[in-house]
């Protein structure tokens, strides 16, 4: 939905890069398998991630399918994908999480559009509820709770990413178990992350619209750029200490990549890295 979560290629093999493009088109076909063509659209890099990290964490627990084959977007060349039993549970809940963002965008603003996208997921949704009940009751609680903070005006950054992070924290909890510390920190830090960096983003054009964003006040004081650094900083230091707790093999150095460099790389599309400075230059976690 959002697409700040995405590695990045430069730093990247070729052979990684491949291996990301396995996840990201198995996550595809399992969409498509589960919610037909039409679901495909909520394919998403957020999610990419979400499911390389449980497929990792729980390698060897479920069968891995790998195979090739053509798709209805690339109909000319074979392309080769690979998915697991996490990859189901991802392509649920990105089709949840659009269902749900369409709602939104309908109740607030009665945009035509998200209507019409609603009703096409709608009866999808309710089988995706049925499966992961606590999991769409979490994300319908927080963007309930999400609204009510953005119709007052709220400021309080903590609070409104709060809601966001609270969300992915229960997205990343996929079964509750001995690992749910450290995939509901990772969750909770990397939500609080999108959401501000989001604002972040979309500053400009809300201002230029008199529309909401809890960053408005702030970003009028000085020292503005400098704390919003920091502010990302600490959130992705937190979610790196989570990560680095999991045993994760498979996989761990495209990890790597999408939580110390790719989620960097929007933010530095407005502010490059100082020169002789590489972007790979975020600190690991101490």
């Amino acid at each position: 939905m959002f697409g700040y979560i995405i590695p990045n290629q430069k730093l990247l093999s070729e052979e990684a890069i491949a291996r990301y493009r396995t996840a990201y088109c198995g996550l595809c076909r399992r969409i498509g398998a589960l919610h037909g063509l039409s679901g495909r659209f909520t394919l998403s890099y957020d999610l990419t991630f979400l499911n390389l990290l449980l497929s990792s964490l729980y390698e060897g627990e479920t069968e891995c399918v790998q195979a090739c084959g053509h798709c209805p977007v690339h109909p000319i060349r074979k392309r080769s994908w690979r998915y697991s039993g996490p990859t189901d549970y991802c392509a649920d809940i990105g089709l949840a999480l659009h269902y749900y963002n369409a709602r939104d965008k309908w109740t607030d603003d009665h945009n035509l559009a998200a209507l019409g996208y609603m009703r096409i997921l709608e009866k999808k949704c309710r089988a995706v509820e049925a499966r992961w009940p606590r999991q769409c009751g979490a994300i319908r609680q927080c963007l309930d709770r999400l609204a009510d903070y953005e119709a007052a005006g709220s400021e309080d950054l903590d609070a409104v990413s709060g809601c966001f992070g609270e969300l992915m924290a229960e997205l990343f909890d996929y079964k509750q178990d001995r690992w749910a510390p450290e995939l509901r920190s990772i969750g909770l830090h990397l939500g609080k992350y999108i959401y501000l960096l989001d604002a972040y983003d979309d500053l400009p054009r809300d201002k230029r619209k008199g529309a909401y964003n809890p960053l408005r006040s702030l970003s009028e004081t000085p020292g503005y750029e400098e704390e919003m650094r920091e502010i990302f900083d600490l959130l992705l230091a937190a979610c790196a200490r989570g990560f680095e707790r999991l045993p994760c093999v498979e996989d761990a150095d495209l990890l790597r990549n999408i939580l110390y460099s790719g989620v960097w790389l929007k933010y530095n599309c407005k502010n490059p890295p100082p020169e002789g400075e590489t972007e790979k230059n975020h600190r690991t976690p101490s």
